[in-house]
């Protein structure tokens, strides 16, 4: 009983630091556009700020590389899109009623940061609202890996 108490303490100032972070990311991303920010900035500190490089080198030709870690962690990823298709439909299924499989897609997605943005609601996929500020500002995942990975601006 005791250690559930100290586990669900836990969950709740965890909880609360990511809605903070998340804000706080929000209103950081205000600043940096209100300046004039470019997108390969905004990009860069995303990547810097978000966990990406963590998992990720700087890459050429528009892709990234992995570090050590990155390189562990890819083992057996069945990449984003496949991921977010599935979270779709994984959306869906009640938690109690989901497979095996589907509780480790679940795990994955947020191992790799993908609830920043993305978030599984009990019926379909929505966005966090960072998530939705970068869509509006067309800084996707796929759009961050672009910017950040063709090198320095020019």
């Amino acid at each position: 009983m005791r250690i559930m108490k100290y586990c669900s303490i836990l969950l709740l100032c965890g909880g609360i630091v990511a809605v903070a972070w998340a804000q706080s990311s929000t209103a950081e991303l205000d600043r940096m556009v209100a300046a004039g920010k470019t997108q390969h900035e905004l990009a860069q500190y995303l990547f810097d700020t978000h966990g990406c490089k963590n998992c990720h080198t700087l890459g050429h030709d528009g892709k990234l590389g992995f570090t050590k870690k990155g390189q562990e962690r890819a083992q057996g990823f069945e990449g984003c899109i496949s991921t977010l298709k599935a979270m779709s439909i994984i959306a869906k299924v009640p938690e109690d009623q989901r497979s095996a499989t589907q509780r480790r897609r679940v795990q994955r997605f947020e191992e790799f940061g993908c609830s920043t943005c993305h978030k599984l609601t009990p019926v379909k996929m929505g966005m966090t609202e960072l998530g939705a500020k970068l869509a509006h500002l067309h800084l996707g995942c796929v759009d961050v890996e672009k910017l950040v990975a063709s090198g320095p601006q020019r």
